[in-house]
């Protein structure tokens, strides 16, 4: 049971309601008595289509068709593994862990390695914070009293000192760690057969995920110097720069114990500690890369508004605008405070003061007119070329807004600072051409549905009407039904153990027991439960889907009959498989 034993596992589904977990996630409302609906939490979409059953303890989204139950909700929207939302499940409700069994030898090395790293990296992270109280730690200090870091802040984001390249490595051996597990964490590096400390000199900052783990360090060089001023450990098997914020562990906190109503993303470590001290809670940084679809995705299951507050520098501002889209394209409400001209949250907050901050804030622009700044800042609209080329590209832009209105505004926008008439402008925007479609579109998973496979639907439509406890089903005995399709006949075993045992399989238990290859037909499966009911005589067809299926093998069987009948040359054997095809048609005429 990927490492858990199944009596804890149903233990622990029966204690966590999946309507509470998912609700601390996103809205859902009370529609059709057990279904509760919201807006997918897995792809971008404008209307509610993501279903929740508060019976079957299940989701199903009718849109991406991605179904599951309480834990494999917890893994897709906190980006763990199964022992993982095991573990914060149990947390949530209070259930004792028990020890992890593994059957798989490989799996239970790569935890075991896993949770090395982890460990690893808190001592790492202690290690620093250490060295930050003493007396080598003098530049450390310095630089930290020069950016105006109060010392609660120092402790709050755990920051520490790197001394030296030898005393985290001498550190850790004496803790017991191997030089692979060292490597492996990415906070050393080795050279010429040596290995050292891969921030060595700088300030610390420990990277701490959701689940409130250290997974990475940034350093920051405290004297000016020809590489990097800001360095990352490398990437790991605990860390992904494309799908980590950082201080989400802060937000996430924040959420669960006040509620955000937005979060503000910035560069860089310095702002962020910077933003908070300002009374800006809400603040997460984005690892200095460009904004990806992980991350876009992640902030999507805290809050639908995001403020960007990027460096007031066009070139950065610029080349941000990709990273702005992708928030766009997961639904996400974006906004851009515009910074002064060479300026960072940071160098805002301490020249003007969090009330200045605020007054930007407040002010912030929506992404489509930024889009609509740059493009002013990119030509020079004093030649006759350049005011050409800025109406063409700002044309393609306001192209892009769906409401007719704010085209209308942005125009007038355009117009003030071309001096060309409103009319002329409407005009050129009616024949502009849709920009070609550049950008990736989302692979959403469709099913073949199977239309026309009669004996597949009917096998489906048996297996679901027994799973949900219908009470046509008394009528026919399970066991006397043959499947032809593997996964009904797995679950129709799984159904009649359980029987067997006084007790019963559960749809959602599903999850667990099947492989991964059949999970498509456990998401038909849902979504035949959370359609509407009364759309048509569940009993009639189910009637008419047995007879189906058992036409099916009928059928099957007599051909098999009559190919042998067909080749026997013994008199006596011809007779007797002439009386099995007798009853078997017999039997056949009967349904």
């Amino acid at each position: 049971m990927k490492g858990f034993n199944a009596k804890f596992i149903d233990e622990l589904k029966n204690k966590c309601d999946i309507i509470d977990i998912v609700k601390s996630y996103i809205h859902l409302e009370q529609k059709g008595g057990s279904n509760f609906w919201g807006k997918c939490p897995f792809h971008h979409e404008k209307t509610a289509s993501f279903c929740v059953n508060s019976v079957g303890q299940f989701y199903y989204c009718f849109g991406c068709h991605k179904s599951g139950d309480v834990i494999s909700f917890i893994m897709e929207m906190e980006s763990l593994d199964f022992n993982d939302a095991v573990k914060l499940l149990a947390e949530k409700v209070h259930l004792p862990i028990p020890e992890v069994e593994y059957d798989d030898e490989r799996a239970k090395e790569q935890k075991k390695k896993k949770e090395r790293v982890l460990a690893l990296l808190k001592d790492s992270a202690l290690f620093y914070v250490a060295n930050l109280k003493t007396q080598q730690a003098t530049k450390h200090i310095e630089y930290i009293v020069n950016r105006g870091i109060a010392g609660e802040l120092v402790s709050k984001f755990g920051m520490g000192a790197s001394l030296d390249y030898q005393g985290l490595v001498n550190h850790l051996k004496d803790k017991g760690y191997t030089e692979d597990e060292m490597l492996s964490s990415g906070v050393v590096d080795k050279k010429n057969e040596r290995l050292y400390d891969a921030l060595a000199g700088r300030l610390i900052i420990p990277i701490i995920n959701a689940m409130g783990q250290v997974v990475a360090f940034g350093g920051r060089l405290l004297e000016k110097a020809d590489f990097a001023k800001y360095k990352n450990t490398k990437e790991t098997m605990v860390f992904s720069k494309s799908n980590t914020l950082y201080n989400l562990n802060a937000v996430k906190k924040l959420k669960n114990e006040k509620g955000i109503d937005s979060i503000i993303i910035v560069e860089g470590y310095m702002d962020t500690i910077s933003l908070v001290s300002g009374g800006f809670e809400n603040v997460v940084a984005s690892m200095g890369t460009s904004l990806t679809k992980d991350q876009a995705r992640i902030l999507k299951r805290y809050t639908d508004k995001v403020f960007i507050s990027y460096d007031g520098d066009f070139a950065g501002q610029k080349a941000s605008i990709r990273g702005l889209e992708i928030l766009k394209e997961e639904g996400l409400d974006v906004k851009v405070v515009a910074l002064p001209d060479g300026l960072d949250p940071d160098d805002v907050i301490k020249k003007f003061g969090k009330e200045s901050y605020a007054e930007l804030l407040q002010k912030a622009k929506p992404l489509i007119d930024f889009k609509l700044d740059i493009i002013r800042k990119t030509f020079d609209i004093n030649t006759v070329d350049g005011k050409r080329k800025y109406v063409v590209e700002a044309l393609k832009v306001i192209k892009e807004s769906p409401s007719f209105t704010e085209q209308e505004d942005l125009l007038k926008q355009v117009r003030d600072i071309t001096g060309i008439t409103y009319e002329s402008l409407k005009r050129d925007l009616l024949n502009t051409e849709e920009k070609p479609q550049t950008k990736e579109k989302e692979v959403v998973p469709i099913f073949n549905d199977n239309v026309g496979d009669k004996v597949l639907m009917a096998e489906r439509f048996i297996i679901y009407a027994y799973l949900f406890n219908k009470e046509y089903t008394l009528e026919e005995d399970l066991e006397k039904i043959s499947f032809s399709t593997p996964v009904f006949a797995e679950i129709k075993k799984l159904i009649l153990d359980r029987k067997a045992n006084g007790e019963t399989l559960r749809f959602n238990d599903l999850y667990e027991l099947i492989s991964e290859e059949f999970r498509d037909e456990l998401s038909r499966i849902a979504g035949m439960h959370t359609e509407e009911e009364g759309k048509f005589s569940e009993e009639q067809y189910f009637n008419g889907c047995v007879k189906t299926v058992m036409l099916e093998k009928l059928n099957a069987e007599i051909a098999v009959l009559t190919k042998q009948f067909k080749e026997e040359t013994d008199t006596e054997k011809r007779r007797q498989l002439a009386n099995e095809m007798a009853k078997a048609i017999a039997r056949k005429n009967k349904l």
